[in-house]
């Protein structure tokens, strides 16, 4: 069951979602509306990302400000990050999704990595930043970025993202971490 507008109110009130820091008008009819942080990671071209060896790219951090945005050119691809730091309850599930209005002129905010887990606890959400359109895109810290979609689970999960998951201690912008990433024979 998707949550409403009724539903996110009550979540935040009893603890199961939190989100930090946290305005009312932030709660949309059926989702949440996030911001964009202000640190980006731009990967360098000249590596072989390799899953096998954990090879990735080096990364230019970049920080953003009201007065000097990052140009996202077309075809241009960053890390971001929620400015919002966001804990999802063990009976939530919580997908997160661009905006329409920065679709339209070609901006994308996931690339395949929607699902932010139960136990996500107290930290920013990982965004992919990518422009398929044909002019240049501003990005600017507290823009309207993203959307976050609040489903209940059947069941509560019985593992803790935070507690297991590679991604747990990253506070900011996660660089991606290769590891496990094959079938293991048991």
């Amino acid at each position: 069951m998707m949550y409403s507008s009724a539903d996110l109110k009550k979540a935040i009130e009893d603890g199961s979602l939190h989100v930090s820091p946290f305005h009312e008008r932030m709660i949309r009819p059926s989702g949440l509306t996030l911001h964009l942080g202000e640190n980006l990671l731009r990967p360098l071209p000249g590596k072989v990302v390799d899953v096998k060896n954990k090879i990735i790219p080096d990364y230019e951090e970049l920080t953003i400000q009201l007065d000097a945005p990052h140009a996202l050119a077309p075809g241009e691809f960053v890390l971001g990050h929620t400015y919002e730091a966001v804990t999802v309850g063990q009976n939530l599930g919580f997908f997160i999704e661009g905006r329409s209005t920065l679709a339209r002129v070609g901006l994308t905010i996931v690339q395949t990595a929607m699902l932010v887990y139960p136990g996500h606890r107290e930290r920013a959400i990982t965004l992919e930043l990518a422009n398929h359109g044909v002019n240049t895109i501003l990005l600017y810290p507290k823009m309207k970025i993203a959307r976050a979609a609040i489903f209940e689970l059947k069941s509560p999960s019985e593992q803790q993202y935070d507690d297991t998951g590679k991604y747990g201690d990253q506070s900011v912008v996660g660089r991606p971490v290769f590891e496990n990433e094959f079938l293991q024979d048991d």
